[in-house]
């Protein structure tokens, strides 16, 4: 196969995946759940969920497993990036299953520069369907106030190969693929 042949079944390959990543995204935007407004315990004390989306509508929220898991940090990690993009369009916070002075250790060590907020009790994650077996999972919910409530649009779990943590993309060009990579 030439190389002419092969780019044109990547693009069209690309194409096909691209057409089912908006057919997904329609699909998760189409039903909103109303979620109860939680309280978190955040660095400046405890705040409620309709508290964490500042001065706008929309909020993102990253949910992480905690300390425990290479692979949530990970992720937390590439968000340092897309904060202050985030900010102009959504609130954004990331709630972990750490109680918040761990939570605030890691994020000092690894340099997050993004709100936080604790869910040591794992109501709001259970309530949100972010575990597993009662075990915490990674994933991201996008929420939104509409008339004085709040409904959670989409959602989507965390896991390797993901879209929202670009590495395992980079991975993907290399002959080897992940080579059995894990996050350290």
């Amino acid at each position: 196969m030439g190389m002419v042949s092969r780019s044109a079944e990547i693009e069209a390959l690309e194409a096909e995946i691209l057409e089912k990543k908006k057919e997904l995204a329609e699909l998760r935007r189409a039903h909103r759940e109303r979620v109860e407004d939680f309280v978190l315990e955040t660095p400046e004390g405890s705040k409620r969920i309709s508290e964490l989306f500042g001065d706008k509508d929309e909020l993102v929220v990253v949910h992480n497993m905690g300390r425990g898991c290479n692979h949530c940090s990970l992720w937390a990690d590439g968000f340092r990036g897309f904060t202050q993009h985030f900010l102009t369009r959504a609130g954004f916070v990331l709630v972990s299953a750490d109680p918040i002075d761990r939570l605030m250790e890691t994020a000092e060590r690894r340099g997050w520069n993004f709100p936080l907020a604790a869910d040591a009790d794992g109501a709001f994650r259970r309530a949100m369907n972010m575990d597993k077996d009662g075990d915490p999972w990674p994933g991201i919910s996008a929420f939104v106030k509409e008339g004085g409530e709040i409904y959670r649009y989409g959602y989507a779990y965390l896991g390797e190969g993901d879209d929202f943590c670009s590495i395992w993309h980079v991975w993907d060009l290399f002959p080897t693929g992940w080579n059995d990579w894990s996050p350290k």
